[in-house]
């Protein structure tokens, strides 16, 4: 037994329980402050990625929305008419403390989407968006608080008015349901993806739109344990220029929502003509997912079970991350 991988699979497998806590835990109340705003989501490493999601997520429904790293707060308008979403889920991230202070000082109003209320990035912030990811520590691999912030910037989108609100509903309500398939589905997918993995080439994981958010969990996952160097790709930069660097034997993930045409066309070209060990990761019809915000959300957690049973495989008595970039960096 090796209790740090244990811990890294128990904030994993908790999804199947923290992703229904956290949408029965959203307040409405939250929309008004958005309404009428721009909205500026920023985060680091994991909520980096989440913040991008939820710039896909308000965007798709009319709102005026983008997201970007902490210091890139520098580089636009912030002004009172200005909402930034810090997304950190230990509440401790310095880079984002730091953002939302400054844009406080220019009368932005801030929000911190957060799983820690008592966290330090809550101290001087009024409005707290709090997840239940049902963790007992946020010294681990952040599984359960990253798709958690995801779901909850998901619920809120789906609580206001838009063409999309019965779809984002529809699915919101899904979620709430499956999460025992969810993960039974991920765990699989996982085990598939382990075995494709070998140490040496670099695996790409090539998506677009929501579920490049998954690719960029993805990356971050793999390369947090130092299996093998993780590279999220978009689809189409994929075709123009990662192909350039490529040797035979590379491997590769292709990651979408529902399974389509264009999806068997890429894999041929993956495996065929480019040699690639290649897998096909897509939500299976049975998850009753529909939009691709949703999907996002499943293919996510198969990644995050991919990169846990790769280290099982490779590094069974790893006991902790390799970690200098966080310490000479002092990113907490």
């Amino acid at each position: 037994m090796n209790e740090f991988l244990d811990s890294c699979y128990d904030v994993i497998k908790v999804q199947e329980k923290s992703i229904t806590d956290t949408i029965k835990s959203v307040d409405v109340n939250n929309l008004s402050d958005i309404v009428g705003k721009r909205i500026v989501l920023i985060g680091a490493g994991d909520s980096y990625a989440v913040s991008e999601y939820g710039k896909w997520v308000f965007r798709a429904i009319g709102l005026d929305a983008i997201s970007l790293s902490p210091p890139e707060v520098i580089h636009v308008p912030i002004d009172s008419e200005t909402v930034v979403i810090g997304v950190t889920a230990s509440g401790r991230s310095r880079s984002t403390l730091d953002s939302l202070e400054k844009t406080r000082a220019k009368g932005a109003e801030t929000i911190v989407l957060t799983d820690e209320s008592e966290g330090k990035a809550c101290e001087k912030n009024s409005n707290l968006w709090v997840t239940k990811a049902n963790v007992d520590s946020y010294n681990v691999s952040p599984a359960s608080p990253t798709t958690t912030a995801m779901v909850y910037l998901l619920a809120i989108a789906a609580e206001m008015n838009s063409p999309l609100q019965s779809s984002l509903q529809r699915d919101i309500k899904q979620l709430s349901k499956i999460g025992e398939s969810v993960l039974d589905w991920a765990e699989h997918e996982g085990k598939i993806i382990s075995k494709l993995v070998t140490p040496g080439p670099p695996l790409y994981m090539i998506s677009d739109g929501p579920n490049y958010v998954a690719a960029q969990i993805g990356m971050m996952k793999f390369n947090e344990f130092a299996v093998v160097k993780g590279v999220a790709s978009l689809r189409e930069d994929f075709c123009h220029h990662q192909n350039l660097s490529m040797d035979d034997g590379d491997q590769a993930i292709l990651i979408s929502g529902e399974e389509g045409p264009d999806d068997e066309r890429y894999m041929k070209v993956l495996t065929e003509v480019l040699n690639m060990q290649a897998h096909h990761l897509h939500v299976p019809k049975h998850l009753g997912l529909k939009t691709a915000f949703a999907q996002t959300i499943p293919n996510t957690i198969a990644l995050q079970m991919g990169s846990h049973f790769a280290v099982r495989r490779y590094k069974p008595d790893m006991e902790w991350f390799r970690m200098p970039h966080a310490k000479a960096f002092k990113i907490y």
